[in-house]
């Protein structure tokens, strides 16, 4: 299957798609992860990229070794990334790929990527009052997986945390404590 045979089968499904069809297509191993990566920058239609982006995360998240093909090129780009839907799923990656227990495949191909570009990144993302509640929280954790890299990551984050938090919603409270709790504040 080729990018826009991928691209007409999730929008023939767009009306009716379910978890199961999703969790489907990522066991298709006939699809590389680099077509589910594509596809989710593609602008025709935010709702599919959205898909894409689900697809590629649960890829990420039970296939490793075929998603660290594309685990570069996910990185380079990621600062492209707009569609706010997409964020969410590209967070919780980011996630898995700064965590302590990332996969080994994950962590050596992580030292290759340009770290101070990232954190420039996820910082935007979190500050950015556009930016959905669920889009943030994941970055304050992505934030403090990467605050081994950076001190100066600590200060900052800690401040961004607190500042959240004053008018935050359940969710932001709640991750919110978590992260100043492991931050040690």
């Amino acid at each position: 299957m080729d990018k826009q045979g991928l691209f007409d089968r999730l929008a023939a499904m767009k009306a009716k798609v379910k978890v199961p069809d999703l969790a489907a297509l990522g066991e298709d191993t006939t699809i590389p992860a680099t077509f589910w990566h594509e596809l989710c920058y593609d602008q025709r239609d935010d709702s599919i990229a959205f898909r894409a982006a689900w697809v590629l995360e649960y890829i990420a998240a039970y296939h490793p070794r075929r998603f660290v093909p594309v685990l570069l090129d996910f990185l380079s780009i990621l600062p492209n990334q707009e569609n706010l839907s997409c964020q969410r799923h590209f967070t919780k990656i980011l996630m898995a790929i700064t965590s302590p227990q990332a996969p080994k495949a994950y962590q050596e191909t992580y030292r290759l990527a340009d770290h101070e570009r990232l954190v420039e990144t996820i910082f935007e993302w979190l500050i950015r009052p556009q930016t959905p509640v669920a889009v943030q929280v994941n970055c304050m954790d992505i934030l403090f997986n990467m605050s081994t890299e950076f001190e100066w990551i600590t200060e900052e984050l800690k401040s961004q945390v607190e500042f959240l938090m004053r008018d935050g919603s359940a969710a932001m409270q709640s991750r919110g404590k978590k992260v100043l709790g492991k931050l040690k504040c």
